[in-house]
């Protein structure tokens, strides 16, 4: 398409390779580049009254059917400082690239010169193990080197390999190259530089005794000569080399920074860079928690007193409110402050509440409190209303772009902009109100004096909350945490706070929202758990699984326990439901009395760019210890996709009509025998139908009941509680059309809509019923058996909102019918709108159900 402007200008300005277009009630220059587009002047005349120069531009859009159109359109409305600004915003653009390519460059060069480091390392230890191979000069014992030079192959190779992928990059280079897949991947390599830090002591003892008792070793391990990218020779010995891959772990944390801050925001690069960013933070926190033998992980140094061991976002309890407040633990102090964003530049300060020494801390966590704190019936009411904001936002978005298009930009485009901003406002409200109300596990944090204090802290999972008690009970362990602590005033604590560097989050409560939709994940998630390495004596273990759904986390499944060993073995397999996801955590536990040990932790980021539909297997790194598993992503299109069986005779994908026919039932023997268990067995199992049963055994049932009716009964009456759950769902599932019928599916979304509550029951109820008998015989069981479930609640912690939520997707989302027509954008727009929806139309039967009213047929007065 061909669009003509008519632009009165003093020059011929040199825009040829981008057109922005602003938003005049933006503060922020937030601009859209529009790429594909050609200008050129057509022609240009001089008004010799007004000194002005009118040139007319033609800007050219080619479309992906390489056909265009011509238009002419008159736009005195663009002036010279709208020219010029353009012309600003495409040098500072160039500017910005071509910095890009000297950092890039810069990175290289320094990757070198520490590749070249620990090769000379390398060679050392190569050299070292030969002398004391010779019997005449046993200098220093082989377990010595490995202390000394552990792990330092390892990350030689990977550097090696990263070196390489690097260098190919540059020399291929162009504004548009892409190298965050590279740094992403050197990311899962910082568990290793773990292992090599927290080594690090160990190995610099062992150099210097071996230098003063023998002066072979200390002459072969006194002098190293680098040679530098520059020419340049650096000289320096073995003690100093071993720091360098300390030090450079921060580096690259730093690295990345510097590469986002010289990379556009809608480079093809940028999401990468920012996603290697996320997972380097998140791997390295555990870093400054963990502490190492009182040193600095980045000099090797001794710590200064007062330093920042972990700070974040908690919520502090104040008689009957909730405070919104930042905690900064020091390695000798705890703070807590008021976080204050103010002014157009959107400033941040913190305001110090209290603060108290670590050494006059007891810091207790106490599971009974939860309860007490506990909001999820507004919390899921919340979630309901932002993501229909959101909806709604979206749609003010498309109104703005297709206004542009028909170019009625600039009065339906105000419009528009105005609409966004009171939504995205709305939506802010929201979130504020979704961050305070989430947190209920408490942490008591009390002074040891006469006049005990006792700050109560809620924090949203046992894992961050173990984090913060694990940080303050390792800092008040350290010699500088139970000594002498220093005097501070308030002003002084005020001033530290706000010298202050934060350190990486890994709570997203409060900011899953500003992320892309795309950033988050559906459809489900297979981990299989393989084993646990590193522990010191036999105990009886087990994992759990758990994942953030739009920012709160939930455990989703849990390994059997391995009975009195050292080197527990599960190859347990879960397939968990995926619901704008983002995060995985692992967290590894000891069985004790009265309440069992956490001994181990990890998060792992979820994304597109590495997880795919095959198993990819990863090393967790937790502590001391370190646990395997491989992981693999189906995508909502393919579970929806409902898929009829090949198979003769069975029940999985099957039309539930045809198996009740071959049955001679109302409702197949499968689906009430499960029920029948889970009521026998599974009424008081904490998260029944929310914890994912093993996906090996669900299989297992799976294939049994389609091969013969009588052997999957005795499989299942045999079976963990969670598989015959799990088992059901997947049958649900993978029904060749939903219970609901996708007939209907547009009619039940409309009914739950409307605002009169007694039209709105007889519509339900006449939909409900004028289902198949089958499928409403079907529907009617289940939700039955539901109710019964959550009267439970107090014990397995499942209400009517938990059950509506997994449950609404499995019975009522229709097939994807083609998958190829459907942007991943676009169904995930729509994916969180329709999961709540179908959630609302089953838990209005549900809660019908549990008010004590039927919704059987027979009970409606004819």
């Amino acid at each position: 398409m061909r669009d003509s402007y008519t632009v009165i200008h003093d020059h011929v300005p040199s825009i040829r390779d981008s057109v922005f277009i602003t938003d005049d009630g933006n503060d922020e220059r937030e601009s859209k580049l529009l790429e594909d587009i050609d200008l050129e002047a057509d022609g240009v005349s001089s008004d010799p009254e007004s000194g002005h120069v009118t040139m007319e531009i033609r800007v050219t859009k080619t479309t992906d059917d390489d056909d265009s159109t011509e238009d002419s359109v008159s736009c005195d409305s663009l002036d010279d400082r709208k020219i010029d600004e353009l012309e600003s915003m495409r040098q500072d653009r160039q500017k910005k690239l071509h910095m890009r390519q000297i950092v890039v460059k810069g990175i290289l060069e320094s990757e070198k010169t520490y590749l070249q480091i620990l090769q000379e390392i390398t060679t050392i230890k190569r050299n070292l193990q030969t002398k004391s191979l010779q019997e005449h000069c046993r200098m220093c014992p082989l377990e010595d080197l490995s202390t000394i030079f552990y792990k330092v192959e390892e990350i030689k190779q990977y550097h090696q390999t990263f070196v390489q992928s690097l260098q190919e990059k540059v020399n291929n280079w162009s504004d548009e190259q892409k190298i965050g897949e590279i740094f992403k991947e050197l990311t899962f390599y910082i568990p290793i530089y773990k292992e090599y830090v927290d080594n690090i002591n160990k190995a610099r003892d062992l150099v210097q005794k071996y230098c003063t008792e023998n002066a072979e070793f200390k002459r072969m391990v006194s002098t190293m000569e680098i040679n530098m990218t520059n020419g340049f020779i650096e000289k320096t010995n073995l003690e100093e080399a071993l720091f360098k891959p300390v030090q450079r772990l921060q580096r690259n944390t730093l690295v990345l920074h510097d590469l986002l801050m010289h990379t556009p925001h809608d480079h093809p690069d940028y999401q990468m860079l920012n996603k290697a960013l996320s997972l380097a933070d998140l791997n390295i926190k555990s870093f400054g928690e963990e502490g190492d033998g009182g040193t600095s992980s980045s000099t090797g140094k001794p710590k200064e007193q007062g330093h920042l061991v972990k700070s974040g976002f908690v919520i502090e309890v104040i008689g009957n409110s909730r405070k919104l407040r930042f905690l900064f633990l020091y390695s000798d102090i705890i703070v807590c402050t008021k976080h204050k964003v103010s002014g157009r530049h959107k400033l941040k300060s913190f305001d110090c509440k209290w603060f108290i020494p670590i050494s006059n801390i007891n810091v207790e966590a106490k599971s009974t409190d939860s309860k007490t704190y506990s909001c999820k019936e507004d919390i899921d009411a919340m979630k309901k209303r932002i993501v229909s904001l959101k909806s709604e936002l979206r749609k003010e978005v498309r109104k703005k772009t297709e206004s542009f298009r028909d170019r009625t930009w600039s009065i339906a485009g105000k419009v528009s902009s105005r609409n966004m901003e009171k939504l995205k406002k709305k939506i802010e409200e929201q979130e504020a109100q979704l961050v305070l109300l989430s947190p209920h596990l408490p942490l008591h944090i009390q002074t040891r004096d006469e006049d005990s204090k006792d700050y109560i802290i809620l924090i949203s999972t046992d894992f961050e909350r173990e984090e913060w008690r694990d940080a303050i009970l390792s800092q008040q362990r350290h010699p500088h945490g139970m000594g002498l602590t220093r005097e501070l005033s308030v002003h002084g604590i005020q001033t530290m706070v706000n010298k202050s560097t934060q350190l990486p989050q890994v709570n997203n409560i409060g900011n899953f929202l500003s992320k892309n939709d795309e950033e988050m994940l559906s459809g489900l998630l297979n981990v299989t758990i393989h084993c646990l390495y590193g522990l010191d004596q036999p105990s009886d273990v087990f994992a759990v699984l758990e994942l953030d759904s739009y920012g709160h986390f939930f455990k989703k499944a849990q390994t059997h326990k391995c009975l009195n060993t050292t080197d527990p073995t599960w190859d347990e397999d879960f397939e968990l439901e995926l619901d704008g996801s983002q995060t995985l955590r692992v967290l590894c536990y000891k069985v004790a009395s009265p309440n069992n040990v956490l001994i181990g932790r990890s998060a792992l980021e979820l994304s597109k760019e590495w997880l795919s539909s095959s198993f990819k297997e990863q090393k967790i790194s937790m502590n001391e210890i370190s646990l395997t598993i491989s992981v693999r992503h189906t995508t909502t299109a393919k579970t929806l996709k409902r898929t009829p069986s090949k198979l003769h005779g069975g029940i999985f994908g099957f039309k539930i009509k045809s198996v009740t026919m071959r049955e001679g039932k109302t409702i197949p023997t499968f689906v009430a025998s499960c029920i029948r268990l889970v009521e026998q067995k599974g009424m008081d199992e904490v998260g029944i139908y929310r914890i994912s049963g093993v996906t090996s055994e669900i299989q297992r049932i799976k294939r049994a009941f389609d091969k013969n009716l009588r052997a999957g009964l005795n499989i299942l009456a045999d079976a963990d509680i969670h598989a015959v759950t799990g088992v059901l769902k997947l049958y649900f599932r993978e029904l060749p059309e939903p219970l609901f019928t996708e007939e209907s599916y547009p009619q039940f979304v409309d009914s739950i809509a409307l605002a009169d509550e007694d039209s709105k029951e007889k519509c339900m109820l006449q939909l409900l019923h004028n289902l198949p008998d089958v499928n409403y015989y079907c529907i009617v069981s289940v939700i039955e058996h539901l109710v019964k479930v959550s009267k439970h609640e107090s014990e397995n912690k499942m209400s009517l909102n938990n059950l509506a939520t997994i449950f609404g997707p499995t019975l009522l989302h229709p097939a994807v019918k083609d998958e190829s027509k459907v942007s991943p954008a676009m169904m995930m727009m729509q994916g969180a709108q329709d999961v709540f929806t179908q959630a609302a139309v089953l838990y209005y039967f549900l809660n019908l159900v549990h008010s004590g009213k039927s919704i059987r047929k027979s009970s409606q007065l004819i």
